[in-house]
């Protein structure tokens, strides 16, 4: 199934935590970004004792663990058995993406924010445990030497293509669109938000709660638009009944694609929390 928003938060910040995971389909517990040097074992200790308070809520979040492998080595041991959903790998590359998928039992998100891991993308999603792979496109911006991404769809759009590509051709879920540090302007929000799930994304990665509210709104399909995805589905179903590969739906043909449209459609209609590997 297909998750519609991802709300990043500091794992040393429980209260933010427990918040995201009843507004977000997908709580992150940040151990990278969101948490100083010197604050990280104190955050690890912290998300820890959260997670194992309520393993049902565990099943809901993801942790973003940091890139060094000291860090990473440290994140992954205070976590281990703990329940989670899954790990997003920040700055990732076919190396650390590789290793990480080999040592651990949940599915791995990795944030691709270099040149280097932009040449290897389909690389990278090739590999087993890969969940899906999405961008990091600040850092990748800058490492590009990219500007004005955030108001002009123009500069990055090719590698947006390049990750839902690669998603598609590993057979992964659509991946979610790429932060935004806008958070005040919901009009603007919307309408990239639209335009990123025109281009193949699937919902949308979140660093404040008002934008998950604004996700599930831009990606929510209209009621016409679940009408016509269930009624595809059940002409497909009954041609495959009847033993003919042919279906009709309001005088138009049905074929594969058009399935696997109408079950997007109904997938982030009615999105099982969490969840991104079904």
């Amino acid at each position: 199934m297909i998750a519609r928003s991802w709300l990043f938060c500091p794992a040393d910040r429980p209260d933010r935590l427990t918040r995201a995971v009843d507004v977000a389909d997908v709580a992150v517990a940040d151990l990278e970004d969101a948490v100083a040097t010197d604050a990280k074992a104190r955050a690890r200790a912290t998300v820890a004792e959260w997670l194992a308070a309520d393993p049902a809520r565990a099943r809901r979040v993801w942790v973003r663990v940091n890139n060094e492998q000291d860090l990473v080595d440290a994140d992954l041991d205070a976590i281990a058995g703990l329940g989670i959903a899954g790990v997003v790998l920040p700055k990732a590359d076919l190396v650390t993406v590789t290793a990480l998928a080999g040592r651990l039992r949940v599915p791995v998100l990795p944030l691709v924010e270099t040149a280097a891991a932009l040449w290897r993308l389909p690389e990278i999603a090739a590999v087993p445990g890969v969940a899906t792979v999405t961008l990091g496109e600040y850092d990748l911006a800058a490492d590009l030497g990219v500007s004005g991404f955030e108001d002009d769809p123009q500069p990055l759009a090719w590698a947006r293509s390049g990750a839902v590509a690669a998603a598609a051709g590993c057979g992964l879920v659509p991946p979610p669109a790429p932060v935004t540090a806008a958070f005040d302007d919901r009009e603007a929000f919307t309408a990239s938000t639209r335009a990123l799930q025109r281009m193949g994304f699937a919902g949308r990665m979140c660093i404040h709660p008002r934008q998950v509210e604004w996700t599930h709104d831009a990606v929510r399909p209209g009621a016409d638009d679940v009408e016509r995805a269930r009624a595809v589905l059940a002409a497909a179903q009954d041609a495959e009944r009847k033993g003919s590969g042919v279906a009709v739906v309001s005088g138009r043909m049905v074929d594969a694609a058009v399935v696997r449209r109408a079950r997007r459609v109904l997938a982030l209609a009615a999105p099982d929390a969490g969840s991104v590997m079904d």
